[in-house]
């Protein structure tokens, strides 16, 4: 017979029971001792019901009651959907009008009919963040702001553009 396919004692059992309902509370070593491990070789025994090269049948069940877990609580839209109108219902039976109320809204969110709409605003949004038009419009509040170091006539550019030239022209005859 196949060590897969091999039945599991009562012990490997209510370990793989124990290690799946208390997965991240309980340590491997303590699902052991809770199984009837002895508590010197707990530890040991875990790490070898855990290792699927040794114990394939005890890893092969663990995957089996963890599939039957996520099949148990899968949710669903149509699940979903029932379980919002049984909380209505009872919330109604209730007489409790505001869990009645949330609930008709979740339920028609989930079918669509309202959208959420969160807009955020960041006052010291970077170039990168703005759109064209705050783009623009804050070129133009730059231009007027410092119009008076940004406008040069024409003719003080050429001016100037012809005196470095000049500067440039005699640079190089005085160093021949």
């Amino acid at each position: 017979m196949e060590l897969i396919n091999k039945p599991l004692t009562e012990k490997q059992k209510k370990f793989s029971e124990i290690y799946c309902t208390y997965k991240g509370v309980l340590s491997n070593q303590e699902c052991a001792v809770e199984a009837g491990y002895a508590k010197d070789s707990a530890y040991a025994r875990a790490t070898e019901l855990l290792n699927p090269k040794i114990c394939p049948h005890v890893v092969k069940y663990i995957h089996e009651i963890e599939e039957d877990v996520k099949t148990k609580y899968e949710i669903s839209k149509d699940s979903h959907m029932a379980e919002l109108w049984r909380i209505r219902e009872e919330a109604k039976n209730k007489n409790q009008t505001l869990v009645r109320l949330r609930a008709e809204e979740l339920r028609g969110k989930l079918m669509g009919y309202y959208v959420d709409k969160k807009q955020t605003l960041n006052v010291n949004k970077s170039l990168n963040d703005l759109s064209e038009e705050e783009l623009e419009k804050r070129m133009n509040d730059i231009r007027s702001q410092y119009s008076h170091f940004i406008e040069v006539k024409k003719n003080d550019v050429d001016k100037r553009l012809e005196e470095y030239q000049t500067e440039k022209k005699e640079s190089r005859n005085g160093k021949k």
